[in-house]
């Protein structure tokens, strides 16, 4: 494993070095300043404090083995085929405590990882002059940042709570809440990549598993999990935590076919609910992070505007109105999460980022006791503006546009998270 360090003082003349050493890379023994190095460089300037590693050029897998990131002292694995550069950007932030203050190691930034790590662990750690033992750098006591390098996009490993991170391609930035490692100690960092761990979940089902509300599982996430719940917030969902499943409501819900609906009662056609994040026209809305376990919340804003259902028949109202396997959390999906329906409905893979597109539609999610998803529009819970409402194709086309929220003729299918 390559260890790529760093030593520093005011006197820093800006050179890079680097040795072939399979154990460790490091600066020549000088007296460190880190902390008014990343001050001054990252704080004041913006610039950049680089570390830089070499990985070998060749991947070696054994047998139960992780991959890891850099030059072992015995063997040589990596997550690419050929060499590439990853370069640190460490920043640091003073914390002023009443009478003192120091400078925290809080934030990192890596870029040129390969593809090849696509699916892997990336665990960076930071270690004093000479000790063996890697700091804790943030929550008090965690010594390890755990990056999920998910196909290209960059979450929150496991024990990541207290840690953000801005995924960028080949690069990410995490930063730490509540820093506790003092800039002036930190001498050396480390990454390595290992086989991904789910963060602290074990899945109970599978994609197209039947749900405890009786519908499809058509979304998993086996990371981080998402935020939820009627108020959006990370421990939504019923047990008290992230959700990390999407359910579909199963062919007749409804009693038949999927319904059609009109997105709001006549009387509120025109009127902004105020509850919801609209979704301008350009780019493709909400699909994204933000909006899978969005709808829920979304839903109960509608719902207080138009009404109960059935007395005032819109789409949302039908699908909080729903109740399959005696659960009450039943709601009209924003675009993301129609979205990945779509995605699950034609087979292709699941991203947040990615419009739904390609693929073959499979004949499973036809008929009852299966999906029976038309090809249609399905209304979102997702507004535009306030009198025009976001909507998925499931056809060939598969597009999302908007339309009038008085608009018939858009189908109605119920989700829930949890």
């Amino acid at each position: 494993m390559a260890r790529v360090s760093s030593s520093k003082n005011s006197s820093y003349d800006n050179r890079d070095f680097y040795s072939d050493d399979p154990d460790f890379v490091e600066l020549p023994n000088r007296r460190k300043n880190f902390s008014s190095l990343l001050a001054l460089v990252m704080l004041v300037v913006g610039g950049g404090f680089f570390l830089q590693t070499t990985l070998a050029s060749n991947l070696k897998i054994n047998s139960g083995a992780s991959v890891e990131f850099g030059q072992g002292s015995t063997q040589v694995i990596t997550c690419a085929a050929s060499p590439a550069n990853v370069i640190f950007t460490p920043r640091s932030t003073f914390t002023n405590v009443s009478g003192a203050g120091s400078h925290k190691f809080s934030s990192l930034s890596v870029s040129g990882i390969p593809d090849g790590c696509w699916g892997e662990d990336l665990t960076i750690n930071a270690y004093a002059t000479s000790d063996s033992t890697p700091l804790a750098i943030f929550n008090s006591t965690s010594t390890g940042a755990v990056i999920y390098d998910n196909a290209g996009t960059f979450e929150v490993g496991i024990g990541g709570t207290g840690m953000t991170i801005t995924s960028a391609p080949n690069a990410f930035t995490i930063t730490f809440t509540s820093p506790v490692a003092s800039s002036a100690n930190v001498f050396k960092l480390i990454i390595q990549s290992g086989e991904h761990t789910p963060n602290g979940f074990t899945p109970t089902y599978d994609v197209g598993n039947t749900g405890p509300g009786g519908g499809l599982i058509y979304y998993v996430d086996t990371s981080t999990g998402f935020s939820c719940g009627a108020t959006y917030i990370s421990t939504g969902s019923p047990t008290g935590g992230r959700c990390h499943y999407l359910e579909v409501a199963p062919y007749g819900w409804n009693g038949g076919d999927d319904p059609t609906k009109v997105w709001a009662v006549l009387a509120q056609q025109s009127n902004d609910v105020v509850d919801i994040t609209n979704d301008s026209n350009s780019g493709i809305p909400y699909n994204n992070a933000l909006g899978v376990g969005l709808g829920y919340k979304n839903s109960i804003a509608i719902v207080a505007q138009n009404g109960v259902y059935p007395a005032n028949d819109y789409a949302a109202g039908a699908a909080r109105a729903y109740a399959g396997g005696s659960k009450s959390d039943w709601y009209l999906p924003t675009t993301a999460e129609l979205n990945l329906l779509c995605q699950w409905d034609y087979g292709v893979a699941k991203s947040v980022t990615t419009i739904c597109a390609g693929g073959i539609r499979n004949s499973a999610t036809f008929g009852a006791g299966t999906a029976g998803i038309s090809v249609a529009y399905y209304w979102s819970s997702s507004e535009n503006v306030y009198n025009f409402a976001w909507q998925q194709l499931l056809d060939s086309g598969r597009n999302q546009q908007v339309s009038g929220k008085g608009s018939g003729g858009m189908y109605v299918r119920p989700i829930r998270a949890f």
